[in-house]
């Protein structure tokens, strides 16, 4: 874990079931299969590029701040009615809302996003930062894919409509799809940076 940039007062990951209903779910994948989905780059030593050994899943990406911040709302209120919350702050800053760039992935067969952790995206100067990862699978009818977080020893299993919210600094991987093609969706979680004293 990168520990200096955990929240150790906030869970390090939750699940909410039914925060997309299956119709939502079809139509954002075929939203994907409309677009012009590309390997999704990652962070190189040398800069942002495509290493296929590490990450070799598709993606599209769009802006809407509006559907991403009714995606965070739906999923406040799943985590409410199974007793949980979303956290409100983070490292002392308050909660935002979502980040309004949203993503598609699709992993076929063999594809992974092998074991790392989210960047944050800064905002209005690095006056706002992500930092929680929403996840929200689309389909379930596919072998593997599940997320692992291996410092945890914990796995989620894939079922469509289920939110996946975790701290970005948590190690964790898409691990490899077996059979089948997974659909999930991708946004942030943005809160204010800490005031300096």
């Amino acid at each position: 874990m990168y520990a200096g940039h955990l929240d150790l007062g906030t869970p390090m990951w939750s699940t909410a079931d039914d925060v997309l209903t299956p119709a939502a779910c079809q139509g954002y994948i075929e939203r994907f299969e409309a677009g012009q989905p590309h390997v999704a780059p990652i962070i190189l030593a040398d800069g942002v590029g495509v290493d296929e050994a590490v990450r070799n899943n598709e993606r599209i990406m769009w802006d809407d701040e509006a559907e991403a911040n009714a995606l965070l709302e739906t999923l406040r209120t799943r985590l409410e009615a199974s007793g949980q919350a979303l956290p409100t702050a983070f490292r002392g800053g308050a909660l935002v809302g979502a980040n309004p760039r949203l993503r598609i992935y699709r992993y076929r067969p063999g594809q992974r996003h092998g074991t790392h952790w989210d960047s944050e995206v800064e905002l209005e100067g690095g006056a706002v930062l992500s930092r929680l990862t929403l996840v929200v699978y689309l389909n379930d009818d596919f072998a593997g894919g599940h997320t692992h977080f291996p410092e945890l020893d914990v796995s989620v299993s894939p079922k469509r409509g289920r939110a996946l919210l975790f701290q970005h600094r948590l190690l964790h991987e898409a691990c490899r799809v077996e059979h089948g093609i997974k659909y999930a969706l991708r946004t942030d979680v943005l809160y204010r940076a800490k005031a300096s004293r």
